[in-house]
């Protein structure tokens, strides 16, 4: 059942938050990262992939309602 555009809308721009805090976590892994700190690196670049996985878990969902899944 497609979802009201208003509502669409909103799951939009929550996948837009996820993929933007996907790639803050990239950042700070590429800072630890520089600095030596692979521990720290590494968990960065997890915690990014789970935002990431977040965001298409978001973009399926708005898909299968039949709605057009977009990044804000």
């Amino acid at each position: 059942m497609k979802m009201s555009e208003n509502l669409a809308t909103k799951f939009n721009e929550q996948i837009t938050l996820e993929l933007e805090s996907s790639i803050a976590y990239l950042q700070m892994a590429a800072y630890f990262d520089a600095r030596s700190l692979s521990g720290m690196a590494s968990w960065m670049r997890l915690q990014s992939e789970e935002e990431r996985m977040h965001a298409l878990k978001f973009f399926d969902f708005v898909l299968d309602r039949g709605n057009e899944a977009i990044a804000l």
